[in-house]
C-alpha cells in the first residue's frame, strides 16, 4: 500500500495474518471510530507500536480492545535523529497511561527550558535533549542547524515532555512548534483533539493556533479545531457553537476554542496518516489575510 487506506489495511491486516502492527495516531482514531472496529480484522495481531505524535490513552486502550487476547500496543518516540525510536515499552509489558516509555540502552535524556537551562527533574515540563551512541554528530555542511539543535553532545528534539518519578516513563506533552501560546499559557493541540475525539459524531479532529490581527488579538493565539463529522444525517447538526461549549466544560478556561471549528470533509495526511498541520496553518492564515474570519 502505498498509503493508508481504511478498509484494505485491516482486510490485509486479516488476510496475511498479521501478528505486528506499526501504526501513527490518526490510523488508530480512524480504525477505532470507524463500523470495522467491531469486525475481527485484528484478532490475530499480538503486538502493536504508535508513534510520530502523542496517543490519547482512551484511543489507545480502544485501539488495543480491537487486537488479539492479552496483545500489547504501547507508544514509541523518536525521530531520524536519533535513529528512529529512542524510548519504548519492552515486550510484554503494557501501559494504559499515555507514555511513550523508558530510553534505549545508552540513551541519555535531560530537560532545557526556552533558555537553554537545565532543569531536569521528575514532573518538570521541559524541551527534551538527547544524547548517545545512536543520536547524530550533526547535519552535513549546515553549520546553522547544528548551531540550533546542539548544545555541545546534547540534540535539542523540539519535544516538550517530562518523566514520571515513581515509574520512570516518560510523557510527550507536544512538539514545541506545535504548542499554542495562549495569554501566558501553553497549550498543546493533542489535549484538544482527544477532547473532540470523544464526541460520538465526530470522526476526526485537528487543532492548530491561530492569530487575528487588530487590538489585543493580534498578541495571542487562538486554538481553532478542524473537525470531520460522522457519516449521517444526525452528525450534520453538529454545530461549532455545540462543539465549542463540548470541549470548553472538559477543558480549562484558556483552551476554550475561540479561534473557532471549521468542518471539513478530509483531515490532510501524508502518505503514512500524520497530519499535516502546516497546510492547515497556511489556508488559516490565507483566510485571516482575506478578511473571511468575523472578528471574536
Amino acid at each position: 500500500m502505498r498509503r493508508f487506506e481504511l478498509l484494505p489495511f485491516l482486510e490485509a491486516a486479516d488476510k496475511y495474518n498479521v501478528t505486528d502492527v506499526s501504526t501513527v495516531p490518526p490510523m488508530a482514531v480512524a480504525i477505532v471510530k470507524s463500523p470495522y472496529a467491531k469486525a475481527s480484522y485484528l484478532k490475530k495481531t499480538r503486538n502493536g507500536a504508535v508513534g510520530a505524535a502523542p496517543l490519547d490513552k482512551d484511543v489507545q486502550s480502544a485501539f488495543r480492545s480491537i487486537m488479539g487476547p492479552g496483545a500489547t500496543y504501547t507508544q514509541v518516540w523518536g525521530m531520524t535523529e536519533t535513529t528512529c525510536i529512542a524510548t519504548m515499552f519492552r515486550y510484554p509489558e503494557n501501559d494504559d497511561t499515555g507514555s511513550v516509555g523508558r530510553p534505549v540502552a545508552s540513551l541519555e535524556m535531560k530537560l532545557i527550558d526556552d533558555e537553554g537551562k537545565n532543569i531536569s527533574a521528575y514532573g518538570v515540563r521541559g524541551e527534551i535533549c538527547v544524547r548517545g551512541p545512536t543520536v547524530i554528530k550533526g547535519y552535513f555542511e549546515n553549520p546553522t542547524a547544528n548551531a540550533q539543535s546542539f548544545d555541545g553532545e546534547w540534540f535539542k528534539t523540539g519535544d516538550i515532555g517530562y518523566c514520571d518519578e515513581k515509574t520512570k516513563k516518560w510523557y510527550i506533552i507536544d512538539r514545541k512548534k506545535e504548542l499554542i501560546k495562549v495569554r501566558g499559557f501553553q497549550v498543546a493541540p493533542p489535549e484538544l483533539e482527544a477532547v473532540l475525539l470523544s464526541h460520538p459524531l465526530i470522526m476526526d479532529a485537528a487543532v492548530i493556533g491561530v492569530s487575528f490581527k487588530g487590538g489585543e488579538k493580534e498578541k495571542i493565539e487562538h486554538p481553532r479545531a478542524y473537525v470531520v463529522r460522522q457519516p449521517g444525517p444526525a452528525s450534520q447538526k453538529v454545530t461549532e457553537k455545540e462543539l465549542q461549549e463540548f470541549a470548553g466544560a472538559k477543558l480549562a478556561r484558556y483552551k476554550y476554542l475561540t479561534g473557532g471549528v471549521k468542518f471539513v470533509s478530509s483531515i490532510p495526511k501524508n502518505a503514512s496518516g500524520k497530519i499535516l498541520k502546516r497546510l492547515l496553518r497556511e489556508e488559516a492564515k490565507k483566510e485571516i489575510e482575506q478578511g473571511l474570519v468575523a472578528k471574536l
